[in-house]
C-alpha cells in the first residue's frame, strides 16, 4: 500500500507499541549523524515558534481525482443499466423495479463507498493539520480537528523516527518522511507525518529532523535563514493548487503532460476550497507567543516564493543542494536501519 493510499485508507495503527525497525530508526539514538539542515515544509519560525505543515498537504486532491472518477463512473453504468431495463420492460412495473433495486446495489453502494473513502477523505475537512514546536515550553502542539482540537505533548517525551513507506511485493520504492509518535503508557495514542517527505533519501529525512533538533536544542539563531527561507505557503488559491503538480516537472516535460496536471491541479483546489483553514485554540496561541523583537519569518502568499528576490533564491538553492549533497551522503549508512 503506496503512502498516500495508506493515509486515505488506513493511516496509522494506534494502540500497538513502537515496533523494532522504529527503535532502530529512533532520531535520538546516539551516534546519529547531525547534516547541514533542511527546511521541509516549516511555514513559520520566530524565536519561540516553528510549524510546520503535515506530509499530505502537498498529496490533497488526490482523494477528490480519484473518487469522484469512481462515483461519475458508477453512476454513468447505473444509469445505462436502468436505461436498458426501462427499454426492454415495455411498461411491466416489475422489472423497473427489480432494475433500480440490482443498479442500487450493484452501483450505488460503490458510489457511496468511493465517496465516503476518497473524496469525503480529502475535500471538507482541514486545508492542513499543522504540527507546531514551542521552544520556550519545549512542548509538540499537532492538530487534529474535532473536539479535541490538538494533541500536545512534552518534546523530549515525544518519539522521532524515520519512517519508511513501501520496498515490498510489487512496490519497490521506498519513501521516507519524518514521524513523530506520542506514547501513553507505553502505547502509540497519535502519530502524525511531519513537513515534506524525504523521497528516496533517508538522509534527508536526517537533515530535515536536524532543523528541528538545532531549533529545539540551540535556539532560531542556529538555523541558516538566510540562505534558507519559509517557502511552503498554505494559503489557498488557484496558482497554489497548481504549483504543486507542475512543480514536479521541468521544461517541455511539463507541458506535455499539462491535459493530465491539469485535473489533478482542479481536484487540489476544490480539496482545499472546500475546507477550514485551522485554528489553534487561543491558549496555543498565547504560550506560542514570540518573544518581544523576535524575528519572525511566516509562510508566502504563494508556495515558492522567497525572500531577496534572484539573489536570494541563489544563495537558497546553492545552499540547498550542497545541504542536500551532505545529507544523501549518509544513505548507505541509514539503510541498516530498515533492513
Amino acid at each position: 500500500m503506496s503512502s498516500f493510499a495508506g493515509w486515505l485508507v488506513s493511516p496509522f495503527k494506534l494502540g500497538r507499541e513502537v515496533s523494532d525497525k522504529e527503535t532502530r530508526a529512533n532520531l535520538r539514538s546516539p551516534g546519529m549523524p547531525r547534516p547541514k539542515p533542511l527546511n521541509k515544509g516549516a511555514i513559520h519560525l520566530d524565536s519561540t515558534c516553528l510549524e510546520y505543515l503535515d506530509r499530505y498537504f502537498l498529496m490533497r486532491g488526490w482523494g477528490v481525482l480519484g473518487g469522484g472518477f469512481l462515483v461519475v463512473f458508477c453512476l454513468v453504468l447505473g444509469g445505462a443499466g436502468i436505461y436498458g431495463f426501462l427499454q426492454s420492460s415495455q411498461g411491466q412495473v416489475a422489472p423497473v423495479f427489480w432494475a433500480l433495486v440490482i443498479m442500487a446495489v450493484m452501483f450505488g453502494v460503490p458510489a457511496l463507498v468511493a465517496l465516503k473513502v476518497l473524496v469525503l477523505k480529502d475535500a471538507f475537512r482541514y486545508t492542513h493539520y499543522p504540527v507546531r514546536f514551542n521552544r520556550a515550553n519545549r512542548k509538540v502542539y499537532v492538530f487534529t480537528g474535532g473536539p479535541r482540537k490538538y494533541v500536545e505533548v512534552p518534546f523530549d517525551d515525544a518519539f522521532f523516527f524515520i519512517n519508511e513507506d513501501g520496498g515490498t511485493g510489487a512496490n519497490n520504492v521506498r519513501i521516507y518522511d519524518l514521524r513523530m509518535h506520542v506514547i501513553e503508557s507505553g502505547k502509540i495514542v497519535h502519530t502524525v507525518s511531519i513537513g515534506s517527505d524525504g523521497g528516496s533519501s533517508p538522509g534527508v529525512v536526517l537533515a530535515h529532523w536536524e532543523m528541528i533538533r538545532r531549533f529545539m536544542d540551540e535556539g532560531m539563531e542556529d538555523l541558516p535563514f538566510p540562505p534558507l527561507g519559509i517557502f511552503a505557503s498554505s494559503h489557498v488559491s488557484l496558482k497554489n493548487a497548481f504549483i504543486i503538480p507542475f512543480a514536479v516537472f521541468n521544461g517541455a516535460l511539463r507541458w506535455i503532460l499539462a491535459p493530465f496536471l491539469f485535473p489533478i491541479g482542479v481536484a487540489r483546489y476544490i480539496a482545499l476550497a472546500s475546507s477550514r483553514r485551522p485554528v489553534w485554540p487561543s491558549s496555543v496561541e498565547a504560550e506560542c507567543a514570540p518573544a518581544r523583537g523576535s524575528r519572525v519569518l511566516r509562510e508566502p502568499q504563494v508556495y515558492g516564493d522567497l525572500p531577496g528576490g534572484k539573489s536570494g533564491e541563489a544563495a537558497f538553492m546553492q545552499y540547498w543542494n550542497d545541504a542536500e549533497m551532505q545529507a544523501r551522503a549518509e544513505d548507505q549508512g541509514l539503510a541498516s536501519l530498515f533492513r
